[in-house]
């Protein structure tokens, strides 16, 4: 199912998911490929939909194990309500979040997941993108429905659905935050006094030795220049200065910058008094 060009300009790739069914069903991760790209071409609601029930389907199977694992004797939670400084409500939390067993916590988990996985898509298409605002939001909406779902909230159940959309909402944005920082301190900034060097670098594989590089002002103006010495200098482990060593060695001609052409030689006299004027290629 090639590309349908129109006046020199590739169309969106149309699947029959139908039809790639029938050709691929003996290649499940192309057909799962297939799959994912034909969602994204399918209105919102179709695509939030899907992210929905398959985000259901990972909520449940995990809630199922964690509730199997984590099943506990319903004393044991009472014991807590005679220790000094236990907090009553909390108490009945717990012990409203371990009932029902592994059914139940599938149910639960089941739409935890599968909410914020399907607010997540609907609002990335909405948006355009999907930022810190979009992550809370989802995260809100799932913290309620699973509030909601689980019993969890004592009291005024909206009351308590909209504070743990709230506590879902903050720690999501909190955690989004600090890895977006986390990220930004690990990305290598792009500056083009090296664009050289980390073009060699990435050919190489040995991407993360850009640090070491711009810490001895290895530049792309000293690139002709690089020796064993100096990437030793920068803490470039052995392995990678002998390849990075042998890569500039075979390909030095091609870094050198073009030298100008020879001057031909001067023409013998005769030729010269003829008035014949050497050529210049």
């Amino acid at each position: 199912m090639a590309l349908q060009q129109r006046q020199g300009q590739p169309k969106e790739e149309s699947i029959d998911l139908v039809e790639d069914i029938r050709e691929h069903w003996r290649q499940p991760k192309l057909l799962l490929s297939r799959f994912q790209t034909w969602v994204t071409q399918q209105p919102i609601a179709v695509e939030a939909l899907v992210a929905t029930l398959a985000g259901s389907g990972q909520g449940a199977l995990l809630g199922g194990v964690m509730g199997s694992i984590t099943k506990m004797d319903p004393s044991s939670t009472n014991q807590l309500l005679n220790q000094p400084g236990s907090n009553p409500d909390m108490v009945k939390q717990m012990q409203a979040f371990q009932q029902g067993g592994p059914w139940v916590q599938a149910r639960n988990f089941a739409v935890l997941t599968g909410v914020g996985a399907g607010l997540t898509v609907a609002l990335k298409r909405i948006r355009g993108k999907e930022d810190v605002y979009s992550t809370m939001a989802s995260a809100f909406g799932s913290g309620v429905a699973f509030s909601l779902v689980s019993g969890m909230a004592a009291g005024n159940k909206f009351q308590g659905a909209f504070t743990t959309g709230t506590l879902f909402a903050l720690f999501q944005g909190a955690f989004y935050q600090i890895g977006k920082k986390f990220n930004r301190g690990n990305a290598t900034e792009e500056l083009p006094e090296y664009a050289r060097a980390t073009h060699l670098l990435a050919t190489l594989g040995f991407q993360k030795y850009q640090k070491n590089l711009r810490a001895g002002q290895l530049n792309d103006a000293t690139l002709m220049l690089w020796n064993d010495s100096a990437l030793r200098e920068v803490k470039i482990p052995p392995g990678p200065r002998l390849l990075i060593m042998h890569h500039l060695e075979r390909y030095r001609h091609v870094l050198k910058p073009g030298m100008p052409l020879p001057t031909p030689p001067p023409l013998p006299p005769q030729q010269q008094s003829q008035g014949q004027v050497p050529l210049r290629r």
